[in-house]
């Protein structure tokens, strides 16, 4: 909820949002005002609502020009994108008079001709003195009438009874929402659209009064109907006025040689490099097995029905798949990456050697074995590792290693497919023609699928690991730069399919605190692939509960799979909550149930909206539109710094530095002193507890490990322990972590950490939520932070230069912001993950010592003659 305050002072104006929020979170000192200063923008929570306010510049002030009212509007639209959904008309009540009624009416028509619909008038408990004088029966008071033009939308204000106002507050701006159909307010008349862009300027011609008609004007219309003028092209927009502006400056910098040189190529390099820093894409991490439809899938959202091969596979590879948006309009790409050939050469022989040895563990002689025989054909299997190595295949091989990456262009998304088939997919029939036992990964680039996978990367996620180590940490990497997750299982066997579930459970942490993870989507497909008579038996439902139709098959079928469906979501989320309780793993789950084929077929029996299929494009969209959002906010703020900063550059004169260099040692004190009390006492504060929690949860390690180590070696119940030396003897080789083909994992490391795990996970959720910020949150203290929150005013030659000075300052300080934020996700990855690595760093030489002894136990278990 946006909120947008507005007042004859912004300091009155800073007091209210203080009332608002529960905090101190704006200026409320007494300092002479100035006709020019920055908006501010707070977020907070306000009886569980997440909320936004802006606080806007002294829009009243007399001697504001148009021009720079029409500025401080545009600043105060680009802080509330896409629009404010409510005003909040901060008026003193003993202070309001007749003039300041048409200026208030003015300044909200500038924002939108409807603004005054979306407006609430706030004041303070009036005086004894002030009497209304409408009770009078003289002429209306000022207030009681602007009061009138917002519909009655009045509260009074009392800073001593905060609680019971905020609600009724509240009551106030939810029921004008309903009013207005939950929509916010759109500002398109002041030159600017939502995200802060410029208008055309026929536009802003006619609302300055000129009338005009032109194709221009029309086509802005006709874009705004359709929703074609999209943040991307408000972006283009700004580049082009910017590239306009360094044209200019770059002109001027040859025509006064003489000038400051140094602050010249300062601002030539920060626009040089306004377009370079660029916000990461948003990834999401896509598992499912074999055969449980994930390909189809991924190939019906993306309307390429053979992008990726389809169909039941002899084998889970282990390659990970990246799709995204290519920069070619007509090339599908492919680019494969390969393990080294050492790597190589070191797997072949760890898989040679399962596959000798007696008493085989099948799950990891299958997994060896398909790898071999995918490289060297059907033949390869009981040959040495010398033998391979002087195979025929083997120079194809090496060949292929040697190149490290190799990529494939075509036209048509079927050639491409059927191009990179042996580097993603097992198949009997193509043994010893396969290569994807030595591929890392295959980003794939697609065309013409801007609104879905510009901002957004699609990953192809195997379930099962892989007993090499650089394919292994490439696959616990990339999991944990998944943004979200989405978890693809056959309908029939979702919340029974255990090794779905087994991926989650050995990945929820990874994911959550350990990565940036913010939801998971559980995806049940081929809901069509049901018999209606059956389904109905196994339920105990008859025609009358579904209301269906005598004769009639296709809606039959039709009404099973929505009963179906619902059913399935319950269940899955009923699921998920058992495995995953809320209150400790602080994640959104949403459950879709799709059908690929149905969606793809050229004679339906299925609606597209009931596939679902739609509803996943929609939600790639979105996130495609909220990442453009930000990334537009972010260049307009830059932008605007920038055009602030030039504002000073005819300001060289011995005044101005004076003025300089004071404003650079009031910073610099406000700067050092901040730094100290955000280090020395808000994060040693958080870091001390999360320490404490750390050091408690050794000392239950230190007494838990022997009994959990017991846990993870020991023989499972109902296993052949013949056998079962096997896995223990890959469990060493890979260094305490070894995951089957068929979905169980086994990590000793992480086990042993566990214990520590869930002694400072809730600390840990609070000091860095992957998703939003909570009281005691980093990203919070960072965000709060700032030395630009000041009104540069009073005691300087130049006010306006310096304000502009401030602006730059402010947009620089929200640019670097970012950037440690950034920097803070990614060490909080490595924070999370130093439990782990330093257990396992630890635990080698263990695992090293032990080998000998399993070779033992491997002769003893070997069966004989008798």
């Amino acid at each position: 909820m946006r909120l947008l305050l507005l007042g004859k002072n912004e300091l009155d104006n800073g007091r209210m949002g203080n009332l608002i929020l529960g905090r101190d979170a704006f200026q409320t000192e007494a300092f002479d005002l100035s006709e020019q200063y920055v908006s501010e923008r707070v977020k907070g929570q306000v009886e569980g609502i997440p909320i936004t306010v802006i606080n806007t510049p002294d829009l009243f002030h007399p001697q504001r020009t148009q021009l720079e009212l029409l500025e401080a509007v545009n600043e105060c639209v680009s802080l509330s994108a896409p629009g404010p959904h409510v005003i909040l008309l901060v008026l003193q009540p003993d202070n309001f008079s007749e003039e300041d009624r048409d200026r208030v009416k003015d300044i909200l028509n500038l924002f939108s001709k409807e603004a005054i619909d979306f407006t609430i008038v706030l004041t303070t408990v009036r005086s004894v003195q002030h009497v209304s004088t409408s009770d009078a029966g003289e002429r209306e008071d000022p207030l009681d009438l602007i009061i009138k033009e917002c519909k009655m939308r009045h509260q009074e204000f009392d800073k001593n009874c905060r609680s019971s106002q905020i609600l009724k507050l509240l009551e106030k701006i939810e029921k004008m929402m309903e009013e207005n159909g939950g929509r916010h307010l759109t500002c398109e008349e002041i030159g600017v659209i939502p995200g802060g862009s410029l208008l055309p300027e026929s536009r802003q011609k006619g609302k300055r009064g000129r009338e005009s008609d032109s194709h221009e004007e029309e086509e802005w219309k006709r874009m705004k109907r359709t929703g074609e003028m999209k943040e991307n092209e408000a972006v283009q927009q700004a580049q082009q006025v910017m590239a306009q502006v360094q044209h200019k400056f770059e002109k001027k910098i040859k025509q006064h040689a003489n000038n400051n040189t140094k602050f010249m190529n300062f601002i030539r390099h920060i626009m040089e490099d306004l377009l370079k820093k660029t916000l990461k894409k948003t990834t999401i991490g896509v598992f499912g097995k074999t055969g449980d439809g994930k390909s189809s899938l991924i190939n019906a959202i993306l309307g390429e029905e053979e992008l990726l091969p389809t169909g039941t596979l002899d084998a889970c590879t282990s390659v990970i798949i990246q799709m995204e948006a290519g920069a070619e309009r007509d090339q599908y790409t492919a680019t494969i990456e390969f393990i080294s050939k050492e790597e190589w050469e070191n797997e072949l022989k760890s898989l040679v050697g399962f596959l000798a040895e007696h008493g085989k563990d099948k799950t990891i002689c299958k997994l060896a074995k398909d790898k071999i025989e995918a490289l060297y054909g059907k033949s390869a299997t009981g040959k040495s590792f010398h033998e391979l190595m002087n195979n025929d295949r083997s120079t194809d091989i090496a060949a292929q290693l040697r190149l490290s990456t190799k990529t494939i262009s075509k036209l048509e998304a079927s050639d491409l497919s059927e191009e990179i088939r042996p580097y993603i997919q097992h198949h009997k029939s193509d043994l010893g023609r396969l290569y994807w036992p030595v591929v890392k990964t295959v980003r794939i680039k697609v065309p013409d699928h801007q609104e879905l996978l510009q901002n957004i990367v699609l990953v192809d996620l195997p379930g099962n690991g892989d007993c090499n180590q650089t394919r292994d940490k490439m696959w616990k990497s990339m999991l944990r730069e998944c943004t979200f997750v989405w978890v693809v299982s056959d309908i029939n066997r979702a919340t029974s399919d255990k090794a779905a579930w087994e991926i989650l459970k050995s990945s929820m942490t990874d994911m959550v605190q350990g990565g940036a993870c913010t939801g998971i989507t559980f995806i049940c497909t081929k809901t069509d692939n049901m018999d209606p008579q059956s389904y109905m038996r196994s339920e105990k439902l008859k025609d009358e509960d579904l209301e269906i139709k005598a004769d009639n098959e296709s809606e039959s079928k039709n009404k099973c799979i929505q009963h179906m469906n619902k059913v399935a979501k319950n269940q899955v989320k009923q699921t998920f909550e058992d495995h995953f309780p809320p209150q400790k793993f602080h994640i959104s789950i949403s459950v879709f149930t799709v059908s690929s084929r149905e969606f793809c077929s050229k004679k339906p029996n299925m609606k597209p909206e009931d596939t679902e299929i739609p509803k996943l494009r929609e939600v790639l969209k979105s996130l495609h539109l909220n990442h453009t959002k930000r990334v537009a906010s972010q260049y307009f703020r830059s932008a605007t710094g920038i055009l602030s900063l030039i504002q000073t550059s005819k300001d060289d004169n011995a005044e101005m530095n004076t003025d300089k260099d004071k404003l650079h040692s009031e910073l610099s004190k406000k700067l050092k002193y901040g730094l100290k009390h955000l280090r020395d006492v808000r994060l040693k504060s958080r870091q001390d507890e999360l320490e404490k929690c750390l050091s408690d949860g050794v000392i239950n390690s230190e007494m838990e490990c022997a009994e959990i180590t017991k846990e993870n070696v020991d023989v499972p119940e109902g296993r052949d322990g013949r056998g079962y030396h096997q896995t223990l003897s890959a469990l060493c080789r890979n260094e305490g972590y070894f995951r089957s083909n068929n979905g169980e994992t086994r990590d000793l490391n992480k086990a042993l950490a566990e214990v520590m795990y869930e002694s400072i996970n809730e600390n840990f959720n609070t000091l860095f939520p992957n998703k939003g910020e909570t009281k005691l949150s980093v990203r919070k203290m960072i965000n709060q932070f700032s030395i630009c929150s000041i009104s540069v005013t009073k005691g300087y030659s130049n006010p306006a230069a310096m304000t502009h000075i401030m602006r730059f300052l402010k947009a620089e300080e929200a640019k670097l912001k970012h950037l440690i934020n950034g920097e803070i996700a990614e060490q909080k990855k490595e924070i999370y993950a130093s439990i782990t690595d330093t257990i396992k760093e630890n635990m080698v030489p263990g695992y090293k010592d032990v080998s000998p002894e399993i070779e033992t136990l491997e002769k003893l278990s070997a069966p004989t003659d008798e």
